[in-house]
């Protein structure tokens, strides 16, 4: 009997440990999936960004700021998830460059002074572009966010 019982907290051992490694693989996985993915996130950061101009453009606040909301959002996504793409910290560098000038862009709106708001809304487009030109992969926005 004390074999059998000795066998089989051997054999739970085993399995609990065969079980804790499928368990952490798992949730390696689960983890990864979560992350978002930079290319389908500066795509939509894009988008926004040319919506920004736009509403700025037809000096249009309620869209604006809706637009601008959203682009914190996927700026978040990014710095939250600390990306590295290509031994790249596009997480760190959105945080450097780009998140500063959305909040000089928001304060910039609240003034209603729309000439300053053009104006920080290219500062913002600028910190794009350079974050792009320190990384190396600024061919793939070449007079994409220019306005």
């Amino acid at each position: 009997m004390n074999k059998a019982l000795a066998a089989l907290c051997v054999f739970l051992i085993i399995l609990s440990g065969f079980l804790w490694v499928k368990m952490t693989t798992l949730e390696n996985q689960v983890k990864e999936l979560q992350k978002p993915s930079l290319y389908e996130t500066m795509t939509l950061m894009q988008s926004v960004v040319h919506k920004i101009s736009y509403a700025i453009d037809n000096e249009n606040g309620e869209l604006l700021d809706f637009y601008i909301h959203e682009l914190e959002e996927a700026t978040e996504e990014i710095i939250e998830a600390n990306l590295v793409y290509h031994d790249q910290p596009v997480g760190q560098l959105t945080e450097k460059m780009l998140e500063p000038t959305i909040e000089v862009l928001e304060d910039a709106v609240e003034s209603g002074d729309w000439d300053r708001v053009q104006e920080r809304n290219q500062v913002m487009i600028r910190a794009c572009n350079n974050c792009h030109t320190s990384t190396g992969y600024s061919w793939r926005v070449k007079n994409q966010l220019r306005k």
